[in-house]
């Protein structure tokens, strides 16, 4: 089976039969993908998660041929003039393609059958077109859980196409959909133009979804708990305190209960080094070991609890249906910012990653507000910078948990709130347009899958531990170079040791260079190699800031590295940095893109230099303002 992610010439190149998967989002569209064709797309109760085109072989009860299944992006409408860069205009794109090229193909609509009506404006434009149609109706088991039973018949009587209803999670659902999509498919030919279909969609939802005629005591006490929860939840007034107190509580809990578990893995990571280096000795091959591999992958490593507790805890309230409700209680509040309820669905995925959050923005039908947010993206703390912030943390603010846990939050939503500030400048300059009301439905309130929980968080757990593995490992290695090549011009040294040799590095030149302009900030050299080495991944700041001290530290008993830099001295026996400088870094950090990922993901999103060099401008002058500021700051508050 071969997956692919590319366009319509290479997806339709040969005379394999196509099945186009349509649907407007949160349909259940996904799920049916992933039924089908035992692949593994990602499924959310949000729009925006298909941003591209997944395709996948598929072999059809016999004699039927072998079709490939092709899942487009979800689409509310094919008659409304779209930016090709979006979702829809992606999907309608293609679409378009394939008629015109009079591909051999048919269309599979995948339509939600609880919001029946809302998907049946789609199922006509669809009938519009001269391509075999197939509905698929989802959720099923939804209307059962509330009591209501669905007439399959009615639904097909009135469309004048073949229906199937299925639950997506039901095995026997694939092969009822096997054969509609077979018998389809071998009679498969251009439809005559058909006349615009005469029915109402409201009075057709109507004659086929009603009340079972036995309404359980669960289905009530089913509908009830919905309505209660959305009266609470949804409240005008409550709902987006509640939604905020959620997500400040769940920021928090990533910090209190994965700093532990931290703590034990560099502790176990130092306790590798030490039983590397006795073998090895302290000479270069025992450095390039114990600091350079270990010293700087392995520092980095400790921080994969909080990777992994962010990525389960965002994968529950994803799957539970609330997130989208966050999109309705988020739209009020971005809305005089220039930015709708829509937005809020990359903006929380760049809290995952900025790369993925912006390919999200496709989602987005005004194509100055997808600009917007690509533009800010960037200022929305991911994942990646959660080990910077947990090294800071720990070293400057040890022993007080509920402060560490107030600042880590504060990060967060110090990154949430420029992005929403910066919004409203560009929207008022840069990216001055028109605003689209925003149209989402709202999904039913589920149990999570916990195998799909896990398998989400192994999945993010396992691309950590392999950006660990591989580019961190290798900028690791040639950083420990790096601090051990003299500078042309070095004075040489007649008692060399680590320390004095790193001194005299080119990597030490590097940083030297730049302290002009971060000694405002109290960045030092080795800090100024951090920032460097964190441009290619910012995680790569704990590891650069580990190899450093693994080398100067060589003669010294291994510590965790929180320790080490707490305790660092300067040649005058002083305090080489404080809690001012944790302050800084912290704040520097929020702001500035230290990520060349997120640069070209706005190069191939936006097709222009320009808005890559306008980032990386204007994010690291607001980096470094708000970390003189935040120096300053702390100096007046006694944090020396």
């Amino acid at each position: 089976m071969s997956h692919d992610h590319h366009g319509a010439a290479h997806l339709l190149g040969d005379d394999v039969p196509a099945v186009l998967l349509l649907g407007r989002p949160n349909a259940g569209k996904s799920s049916v993908y992933n039924r089908l064709t035992g692949a593994d797309a990602k499924v959310g109760n949000f729009p925006g998660v298909t941003v591209d085109i997944l395709s996948a072989d598929l072999r059809l009860p016999s004699p039927a041929p072998a079709v490939r299944v092709l899942d487009l992006p979800g689409v509310y409408s094919l008659d409304v003039a779209l930016d090709p860069g979006t979702d829809e205009g992606v999907a309608r794109a293609f679409l378009d393609r394939v008629i015109a090229d009079g591909t051999r193909a048919v269309v599979v609509q995948v339509l939600d059958a609880s919001q029946l009506a809302a998907g049946l404006g789609l199922t006509r434009e669809l009938l519009a077109r001269p391509l075999p149609l197939l509905v698929v109706l989802t959720q099923r088991d939804v209307l059962a859980s509330e009591g209501r039973a669905l007439s399959v018949e009615a639904v097909e009587a009135a469309l004048g196409v073949p229906v199937v209803a299925v639950n997506a999670r039901d095995p026997g659902s694939r092969d009822a959909m096997l054969a509609a999509i077979a018998a389809l498919v071998q009679g498969a030919h251009r439809p005559a133009e058909r006349p615009a279909p005469a029915w109402d969609a409201a009075a057709l939802a109507a004659r086929a979804i009603r009340d079972a005629d036995v309404v359980g005591a669960e289905a009530l006490r089913r509908r009830a708990r919905t309505d209660q929860l959305d009266r609470a939840l949804l409240h005008p007034v409550a709902g987006p305190v509640i939604f905020l107190g959620l997500m400040v509580g769940l920021f928090a809990a990533v910090y209190a209960v994965a700093d532990p578990v931290s703590t034990a893995l560099d502790a176990a990571v130092q306790g590798l080094g030490g039983l590397a280096a006795r073998p090895l000795g302290r000479g270069l091959l025992g450095s390039f070991v114990t600091d350079g591999l270990l010293g700087g992958a392995g520092t980095v490593l400790a921080f994969l609890p909080q990777i992994v507790i962010l990525t389960a805890a965002m994968e529950l309230l994803d799957a539970s249906g609330y997130l989208a409700r966050g999109a309705f209680l988020i739209d009020g509040a971005l809305r005089p910012f220039g930015l709708g309820g829509r937005a809020f669905v990359p903006m929380l995925t760049a809290h995952a990653c900025a790369v993925p959050a912006i390919a999200a923005t496709r989602i987005l039908r005004d194509p100055r507000e997808r600009l917007t947010v690509i533009l800010v993206l960037p200022l929305l703390t991911c994942s990646a910078r959660i080990p910077t912030y947990g090294l800071v943390l720990a070293a400057f603010f040890s022993g007080r948990p509920v402060l560490q846990a107030a600042l880590f939050v504060a990060l967060y939503l110090a990154g949430l709130a420029a992005a929403v500030l910066v919004s409203l400048v560009l929207r008022r300059s840069a990216t001055k347009g028109r605003r689209l009301p925003l149209v989402l439905e709202m999904p039913a309130y589920r149990s999570p899958d916990l195998r799909a929980v896990a398998r989400a968080c192994y999945v993010a757990g396992k691309r950590f531990v392999r950006d660990v593995g591989t580019v961190i490992l290798v900028c690791g290695a040639a950083l420990w170079v790096l601090l051990h090549v003299p500078a042309p011009g070095a004075p040489a040294d007649p008692h060399p040791t680590g320390a004095s040799a790193m001194e005299r590095s080119v990597g030490a030149a590097v940083g030297r260079a730049l302290e002009p302009v971060t000694r405002p900030l109290g960045f030092d050299w080795r800090i100024n190699v951090g920032l460097l080495g964190s441009f290619g991944a910012r995680e790569l700041m704990v590891g650069t800031l580990g190899v450093i001290s693994g080398i100067e530290d060589a003669d010294e008993r291994p510590g965790p590295l929180a320790t080490r830099l707490r305790t660092a001295q300067d040649a005058h026996g002083r305090p080489r940095y404080t809690a001012r400088t944790g302050v800084a870094l912290l704040v520097f950090f929020v702001f500035a893109c230290q990520c060349m990922s997120t640069l070209a993901a706005i190069r191939r999103e936006t097709r222009s230099w320009r808005w890559v060099i306008f980032v990386t401008v204007y994010t690291y002058a607001l980096a470094w303002v708000a970390a003189f500021v935040a120096s300053r700051v702390a100096g007046l508050l006694g944090l020396g």
